[in-house]
């Protein structure tokens, strides 16, 4: 299986923060309109958008890298 779309979907909520809001509030949505599989939105609404939420607003360009690495982590 492969998780490029998840990641995609990680990457930017991490840089855009009005694609994050759309993705912590319209998770069925994203879901909807993206090719995730069962397993891939169950961790998006389980795992990613929990870690999402904690995020500070916005994530400084320097921690962009660091933060996408450790959500990718939690899907991996």
């Amino acid at each position: 299986m492969s998780f490029e779309v998840l990641g995609d979907i990680i990457d930017k909520s991490v840089v855009d923060y009005g694609f994050r809001l759309a993705v912590m509030w319209g998770t069925d949505d994203v879901v909807a309109v993206s090719d995730l599989t069962d397993e891939e939105a169950t961790l998006l609404h389980e795992k990613i958008v929990p870690e999402l939420k904690a995020l500070p607003d916005p994530v400084e360009p320097e921690d962009h890298a660091t933060v996408q690495e450790r959500l990718r982590k939690l899907v991996s």
